[in-house]
This record gives C-alpha cells, structure tokens and sequence, in this order.
C-alpha cells in the first residue's frame, strides 16, 4: 500500500513539472513573439528597419534641430555634433563624411516629434543629385505614405508636411527611380 501511495505521488509530481515546464516554455514563446522594448529597439534589432543605433529615445526630435547625414567622426577622427542617426534601409552605411548617398530606390527617416505641430515644413540639403537615366523622374518624398512634394536638383529644398501628432512615429520616404543623389542635412521645422 505504502508502495502504491509513493508511485502515485511520484506520478503526481512529476505531471505538476510537466505542466510547469509547459507553461513556461509557452510564456517565454509568447514573450519572444510580443516583446515589450523600445520603439529604436525594435526597428534595429526585430525588423531592421533602422541602419543606424539612434540609442535608446533618440528618435525623438525637436522642431529646428538640424541633422548631418555624416559619420560621427570626420575625416580625422574628430567627433561631431547633429548627426542624423534615424536612417533607415536605402542609405549608404560607411564612409559618409560629405553626407549619405542612396542605395535603393526607397530610402527612410523616422522621427518622433516631441511636440504636436499645425505647420511642419521638411527642409533637406541635396548636395549630389545624378539623374543618369534623364527620363527618370524626380525624387518624389512622401510622409507617413502621403506625397508632400519632390525634389528636382542639388540644393536647399522645403516641402510643407502640415500637421504632425507628436508622440507618433512619423515615417520620410525618399522614391528616387534610377538616380543617385546625396543628402548632406535635413530638418523638420515649424513654419
């Protein structure tokens, strides 16, 4: 009888860790397939939309700040201060010291305002624009997949973007079609 009892609760036990181990498993799944990280977190590491660490918050941005598309160094060695690191794919990842060249037909910045806004103008610096197919049409530059102008020519150009909701990821996509261009700066300011 005194067996019989000890098997039973050996049995008993030994479900209870099946079960345990179970539910763990299943948690750590979960946990893996819903991670809760920062927004910078998950667009560089889970879905790689990032090429660039901003660090943690970094992705936030105030209106008038402008940003440099360069290397945190220059070319010798010196740190710098204002740089872009809110890229995403399409950009030229090394060697960037007079601005970032594209790599693809759609290149990406994300920005968090700080700050709700009714008047936000993009203000970029194009200092390379090569067009090597003439029949290629400009760049065309949407926010948050709405098309807020284009960009013919190298220079300082300003698209109006109206209004923002700050505390909202807001996505710049560059559509450039056959031509290469390099962007030297970039801001977003309040008209």
């Amino acid at each position: 009888m005194e067996v019989c009892m000890r098997k039973n609760i050996a049995g008993v036990l030994l479900y209870m860790v099946c079960v345990v181990l179970v539910v763990f498993y299943i948690t750590v799944l979960w946990w893996g397939k819903n991670p809760k990280v920062g927004t910078e977190y998950r667009m560089y590491y889970l879905t790689h939309e990032l090429t660039d660490w901003p660090g943690y918050g970094k992705l936030s941005y105030s209106y008038g700040t402008t940003e440099y598309c360069t290397e945190h160094k220059d070319r010798n060695g010196n740190e710098l201060s204002n740089v872009c690191s809110r890229k995403g794919q399409g950009w030229q990842k090394s060697k960037r010291y007079d601005g970032t060249k594209n790599t693809a037909n759609d290149s990406y910045l994300y920005y968090i305002p700080q700050k709700s806004s009714d008047s936000v103008k993009l203000v970029c610096d194009i200092t390379e624009y090569n067009n090597a197919d003439y029949d290629a049409e400009d760049i065309k530059v949407y926010v948050n997949d709405m098309l807020i102008g284009s960009i013919d020519k190298a220079g300082k150009t300003e698209l109006k973007i109206g209004h923002v909701d700050g505390g909202e990821l807001l996505t710049v996509k560059f559509k450039s079609d056959n031509m290469t261009y390099i962007l030297y700066s970039i801001s977003l300011d309040e008209e």
